[in-house]
């Protein structure tokens, strides 16, 4: 193959005669990359700061029975609870994925996306179940102990 110099030239002024159109298009799909980080960014820190206070008020739930000798009773509501915040979170990050991978994804990014997303389902899916059954139990307790 011969590299011609008039040909790539040529291609460049008709590069150049379509370019405030094309910049502009650029621009704008640049600008919503941006954004669309920038929401990724966001929702990321929001859903670990769900996880990090969830975590902290559990930990201090669990401390004050332990010291009062009751625990087993509060377990399963501080499980409960845990479990909620932790399905937040993952609805959270769920976000965050699909906000990234939004704006002119590639072939490899849509699939990460699909692998993620099925792992984050499946975890939110067994989470939820145990959050049911954790309130069912609860639900149970609270009925008993009533007179």
């Amino acid at each position: 193959m011969i590299f011609d110099v008039s040909s790539v030239a040529t291609s460049a002024s008709k590069l150049a005669n379509q370019t405030p159109s094309f910049e502009l298009t650029r621009l704008i799909e640049s600008l919503l990359q941006e954004f669309a980080l920038f929401l990724k960014i966001i929702l990321e820190f929001i859903a670990i700061s769900i996880i990090a206070i969830s975590l902290a008020i559990a930990l201090q739930q669990l401390w004050q029975k332990a010291r009062r000798r009751r625990l087993k009773d509060a377990q399963q509501a501080i499980r409960l609870e845990l479990g909620l915040s932790l399905a937040l979170s993952l609805e959270f990050l769920l976000a965050a994925d699909i906000a990234a991978t939004a704006v002119s994804p590639s072939w490899d990014a849509i699939a990460r996306l699909a692998a993620i997303t099925g792992i984050r389902t499946f975890l939110n899916f067994f989470l939820q179940k145990e959050v049911r059954e954790l309130e069912a139990m609860n639900q149970q307790i609270r009925e008993n102990s009533s007179p």
